[in-house]
């Protein structure tokens, strides 16, 4: 059955209907090449740098609906042939890849949305956008009950959410993508995500990405105008460093956490993927109380070149000498 993604953008001109015509075709052409290379990689297990008129796989694009600015698309890939290299939906391929490129809920984001206090720390706050999504998910209520100032959290945690439950239904499919696949997916996607993410300069106050089979629509990523700019303006390695690091904190639930680097002159955020952190959470934790971890991390950089956060893809034992 076919699954229909949508990008749907709110505020600033999308309300009216209207978008900048160089952000908005900056965000299609972004948008089209990932998901053309997500479903080569999905047939194959890999994907061309340029995209012919051969390897340009039938991902459609059908009308928009009225009310802020909906870009719609149809793939009909998934349990087409028993002969592709992996049994999912490019619905799942975007959460895959936005584990890895888009950064976890922070203090800094709990902060800005006024729920850290001096009554309440950032444990504590995270909890509470638990709860919200978790009574969201379960249809005790529903988002526009929810405070506007803390509104676009709890959008962004229910995308979390629906993408963690997708790596758990996929576990398996998941598993074939090895540690090389991962990689080149990642120096593929990080800078047409950024691509896409331009289209909140003005155009829009947000994006969403939703996925629907039989009408049932679930968010995938969403992104504000803050977490768009710094997507924008930073840069993923392409290639993993090993890094002997002292976690100074770590929420077991989500993967989110800090770092010191540099001698331990520094303090840097990191997030693991939802896939991976089943397999590496106990080790993590174990490692932390006694001794520093090894963590197997992409740099994310900023213009500059200066490391502003960490992707987790691995854990290593830690060297004893």
């Amino acid at each position: 059955m076919p699954e229909n993604l949508t990008f749907h953008f709110e505020g600033a001109l999308a309300d009216e209907h209207r978008m900048n015509f160089y952000e908005s075709a900056r965000f299609q052409y972004a948008a089209a090449r990932l998901l053309v290379k997500l479903s080569q990689f999905r047939s194959s297990g890999r994907f061309n740098k340029k995209i012919s008129n051969k390897s340009n796989y039938d991902v459609r694009l059908f009308s928009q609906s009225v009310g802020s600015f909906n870009i719609n698309v149809e793939d009909s890939g998934k349990g087409k042939s028993d002969e592709e290299f992996i049994d999912v939906s490019l619905g799942d391929l975007v959460a895959y890849v936005s584990e890895r490129v888009i950064e976890k809920i922070d203090e800094g984001s709990l902060k800005k949305a006024g729920l850290i206090s001096r009554r309440t720390d950032a444990d504590q706050a995270q909890s509470q956008v638990d709860q919200i999504t978790e009574s969201i998910g379960s249809g005790e209520i529903k988002l526009g009950e929810v405070p506007t100032e803390i509104r676009d959290v709890i959008r962004r945690r229910l995308a979390e959410v629906s993408r963690e439950e997708r790596m758990n239904e996929n576990t398996e499919s998941i598993k074939k993508i090895d540690f090389a696949r991962s990689q080149k997916l990642i120096a593929m996607s990080a800078p047409l995500i950024s691509e896409m993410a331009t289209a909140l300069r003005r155009s829009a106050d947000s994006l969403e990405v939703s996925s629907s089979v039989s009408g049932a629509s679930k968010p995938v990523l969403f992104l504000d105008q803050n977490m768009a700019a710094e997507i924008e303006t930073s840069i993923v390695d392409k290639e993993i460093t090993a890094l002997l690091c002292d976690v100074i904190q770590f929420n077991k639930d989500n993967g989110w956490g800090k770092v010191r680097i540099e001698n331990g002159t520094v303090i840097v955020s990191f997030s693991i993927p939802y896939d991976i952190l089943p397999r590496i959470k106990q080790t993590l934790i174990d490692t932390m109380k006694k001794d520093q971890v090894y963590l197997q991390t992409y740099f994310v950089r900023d213009r500059a070149g200066d490391v502003i956060r960490l992707i987790v893809a691995g854990i290593l034992p830690t060297p004893t000498n």
